[in-house]
């Protein structure tokens, strides 16, 4: 598969962005529940061994955007989840080669969602 993509209906949970303050212990339940719906949405659509991919986070918020650093923080555990599902290799540089945030603001909270796409690189 040459790309795909999956889209969460919000935000990387506040526990596991970059500028959280929550106690590791904190974080355990949120990070679990991120991983087990990510797998399933990575089974569902199945993309196969990729190799080198780029992954470009597509937010589409209301109020004030999280900051790209925070975002893509919040984001590190569903990318581990590329490697659990045998994706790529490892969610290391040498694998995901490229990272890109897109904003959009959208009128209302219930028309916020997160769109990760995930493309592969040819060398």
């Amino acid at each position: 598969m040459e790309s795909f993509q999956i889209e969460f209906d919000e935000m990387p949970p506040k526990q596991l962005r970059g500028n959280s303050r929550t106690h590791w212990t904190g974080k355990i339940k949120p990070k679990k529940n991120l991983q087990e719906m990510t797998i399933a949405k990575l089974r569902e659509v199945d993309p196969g061994f990729m190799g080198k991919v780029k992954i470009k986070y597509i937010a589409h918020y209301s109020g004030k955007p999280i900051d790209i650093d925070n975002l893509i923080t919040g984001m590190k555990y569903v990318q581990d989840c590329l490697a659990i599902e045998g994706i790529i290799e490892d969610d290391n540089p040498e694998h995901v080669v490229g990272m890109e945030v897109e904003y959009h603001r959208v009128p209302s909270r219930k028309d916020i969602k997160l769109i990760m796409k995930v493309s592969k690189v040819n060398e």
